[in-house]
């Protein structure tokens, strides 16, 4: 299986691009918001979806330009009615952005998409609400580590210096406020209760899936 391509950006389609590793042309179709990344890049890395079934058994190779983004869409062809190629299509913002209104549960954002439908926007946040805020944390600027934190909230510590459960409380809390629209006071208190009620959270994941969990009915 191909997992990652590095060489010469031989050709460039709409939608895919030819790509030159030791004297092989590979093939690879690119989402939206992959292609805009390349600019006018002549020699470029791409991490490698293999995609290949017993009733398509041409491979397809689907590029990213990060491993994050391919791991993002992996989650998503996961989704109900969500096949690859819908997925690719689907990837016109960059990924912090469509994690973030999966989080929030942004349906209304999600059908703007090309090939999303009412349906599979609901589809997207059911299965993949509590699966995302890693992805959503990716956005640049996410946490202000000096001087105090936005909306008042508590100042953060350099990153060398600051309790892990500190810094994993600033970034939630950053995400919460930012990206998912709470009030300040109300997501502090979103992640004091998660926390009264589970003491050992150690990673952004496990935390919000606590705090959606607390939220349920």
């Amino acid at each position: 299986m191909i997992a990652t391509l590095r060489g010469r950006l031989r050709r460039r389609f709409e939608d895919r691009v030819i790509v030159e590793c030791g004297g092989v042309g590979y093939e690879v179709f690119l989402p939206p918001v992959a292609m805009k990344g390349l600019a006018d890049l002549d020699e470029i890395e791409l991490f490698i979806h293999y995609h290949a079934t017993r009733d398509q058994p041409r491979p397809v190779l689907i590029g990213f330009t990060s491993d994050l983004d391919r791991e993002f869409f992996e989650k998503l062809i996961t989704v109900k009615d969500i096949g690859p190629m819908v997925a690719a299509r689907a990837l016109v913002a960059p990924v912090a952005e469509l994690a973030a209104a999966i989080a929030r549960q942004d349906e209304r954002a999600l059908r703007q998409l090309p090939g999303i439908g009412p349906q599979k926007a609901k589809n997207i946040v059911a299965q993949l609400q509590a699966k995302v805020s890693k992805f959503a944390l990716a956005r640049e600027g996410s946490v202000d580590r000096t001087g105090e934190g936005p909306g008042g909230a508590p100042p953060a510590a350099p990153a060398d210096a600051a309790a892990p459960a500190d810094l994993l409380r600033a970034m939630v809390w950053e995400l919460l406020v930012k990206q998912l629209g709470h009030r300040p006071s109300e997501a502090s208190q979103l992640i004091t209760d998660a926390f009264r009620r589970k003491g050992d959270i150690e990673t952004p994941e496990e935390l919000f899936d606590e705090i959606y969990r607390g939220r349920r009915p």
